[in-house]
């Protein structure tokens, strides 16, 4: 089975729906700031966001320890949203599995998933967020330009621009833009027992940008064995 089908098989089998500072932590030590990566340029006033606070049940491991092409996938993430914005934030619940220099915003929340990370991050912060899992080999320079720049053009009210698989209900909200305003409604959801982010932000909020089926290949994810052998034995890279 190559990558692409792999990916199709193992995706389609689970979208069943519209899935849609504390810190070394939160105010880092200069020296560690000074040894991040450089950004390459600034486009906004944003902060990217690593969300890497899961408990990798399904995987039977912690995913951000997998190493994939001499990197971890956390410090993957890490590295490519630090090209295009100059603050980069983990999101989790153990701050010590993080390595340096990667700062931490420890999730304040309980058994929410990546909203509490979000929330925390956004009432922290103050400003635009930019999530990104941990989980996503395959994903490139290109999807994070490419979003900065729709949220650049995103219309009056959109709180949330994430991409969404071309022709259908999938939104990738966890390679997406979150306004400080999307806060209030991440709350009241969360208060309702709401916690998927598909059903926190109303599609009036949503400013959504599309990929294609031979694109979403690069939104591969490791959540299950599935997965991770698929990753590990499959010549089909994007």
């Amino acid at each position: 089975m190559t990558l692409n089908q792999g990916v199709r098989t193992l995706r389609h089998s689970r979208e069943g729906g519209n899935p849609c500072l504390n810190h070394r932590f939160y105010s880092c030590e200069p020296q560690r700031r000074a040894s991040r990566p450089e950004a390459r340029h600034t486009r906004t006033a944003m902060y990217g966001l690593v969300l890497a606070g899961g408990q990798s049940s399904r995987l039977g491991q912690d995913k951000t320890h997998v190493v994939h092409e001499g990197r971890t996938l956390l410090v993957r993430s890490a590295e490519l949203l630090r090209r295009h914005m100059p603050e980069v934030y983990v999101s989790c619940r153990h701050p010590e599995r993080v390595p340096a220099p990667w700062p931490v915003i420890v999730d304040e929340t309980e058994r929410i998933g990546p909203a509490g990370g979000i929330m925390t991050a956004l009432k922290k912060l103050g400003g635009p967020v930019f999530a990104l899992a941990c989980d996503l080999p395959f994903m490139e320079d290109s999807f994070i330009t490419r979003l900065l720049e729709a949220r650049e053009a995103r219309p009056k009210g959109a709180l949330v621009t994430a991409w969404r698989l071309m022709d259908s209900d999938f939104f990738e909200n966890l390679v997406a833009i979150y306004e400080p305003g999307a806060l209030p409604l991440l709350e009241a959801g969360v208060r309702q027992g709401l916690y998927k982010l598909g059903r926190l932000i109303p599609a009036e909020h949503r400013h959504c940008v599309s990929y294609t089926e031979e694109e979403r290949r690069f939104f591969f994810n490791v959540n299950y064995p599935d997965d991770l052998r698929l990753l590990q034995t499959s010549p089909d890279r994007p």
